[in-house]
């Protein structure tokens, strides 16, 4: 199994009251036009799990009434991968470089060049120290899939074979049982 490996980067995005320049709006509408079904995160086979969100408030502790809140909004992005941070970085801007320029290009510091390498030093520039990784599957992307894709079948074998006597069970299984070894996986976030 290749090693898991966590990102957290937050980029801060300049903001002023009411967003005159409209950046903040231009990020949101870019993560709004971002499908899953048909998400960028799916060409980058390494990926468990990817959140984008605009950080746009605090919620004061209990009891503060300073009214402090945020001075600009940031962008949180968090994945959690398999394998080495550049090379998911990389395989993300290759998947869409406009997407990539649609979100970070906005954000404070984002290098006016074009290229994987810039975002790369871009992302590294903003990252948490300690990313605030969360592993729900121990094995490799994978791994993952082909036990969710038994699982799956082995469900659906059984539901279609309710019913049958001990001998045409025993038959059945022996014929079907070899694809349930190697079964034909599904693209990561195609699932």
């Amino acid at each position: 199994m290749k090693g898991h490996n966590f990102l957290t980067a937050v980029s801060p995005i300049e903001y002023r009251k009411d967003d005159p320049d409209g950046r903040v709006a231009e990020i949101r509408q870019a993560l709004l036009d971002h499908e899953q079904g048909n998400s960028l995160f799916r060409a980058c086979p390494m990926v468990h799990t990817a959140r984008l969100q605009i950080l746009d408030q605090l919620t004061p502790p209990m009891g503060d009434v300073s009214g402090a809140g945020l001075k600009t909004k940031y962008l949180l992005f968090a994945v959690n991968i398999d394998g080495c941070i550049d090379d998911f970085l990389d395989c993300l801007y290759r998947a869409d470089a406009n997407f990539v320029l649609a979100v970070w290009g906005r954000c404070l510091g984002y290098p006016t060049y074009r290229g994987a390498v810039f975002f790369r030093r871009y992302i590294s520039r903003c990252l948490f120290k300690k990313p605030l990784g969360y592993d729900a599957f121990p094995a490799s992307v994978e791994d993952t899939l082909r036990v969710l894709t038994r699982k799956q079948a082995l469900a659906s074998w059984v539901a279609s074979h309710q019913g049958m006597n001990d001998a045409e069970l025993k038959e059945a299984w022996s014929r079907d049982r070899d694809r349930f070894i190697n079964p034909d996986l599904p693209t990561p976030g195609g699932f």
